[in-house]
């Protein structure tokens, strides 16, 4: 939990009201799929920024793959997660700079 969510329960409590359901409500990663969210954050960085982002490259995700030893079925899987999520972000950042323009 972030702060900003604490300060959101406290001031909740403070007042009395119900917590909002995107608080209530709200996800729990799975801890065997920590090690890809991690992941994706770290490759993030490695993303280039010019008008618009660009996907995680190859590259990035095999080296990363390799320095933590995956196999070759990991790699794979691995691969192909890093990928998906990197799409799904890709989308959603492309339509906020779009709205912002």
């Amino acid at each position: 939990m972030n702060g900003k969510d604490e300060d959101i329960i406290r001031m909740s409590q403070q007042m009395g009201q119900a917590l909002p359901d995107k608080i209530r409500n709200k996800p729990e990663l799975d801890e065997h799929l920590e090690f890809y969210y991690q992941a994706f954050l770290d490759l993030d960085t490695t993303r280039s920024h010019m008008m618009v982002a660009t996907p995680i490259s190859w590259l990035s995700i095999i080296e990363y793959a390799r320095f933590y030893q995956l196999d070759n079925e990991d790699t794979n899987d691995f691969v192909y997660l890093i990928r998906e999520m990197d799409k799904v972000n890709l989308k959603h950042v492309n339509r906020a700079f779009k709205s912002k323009n």
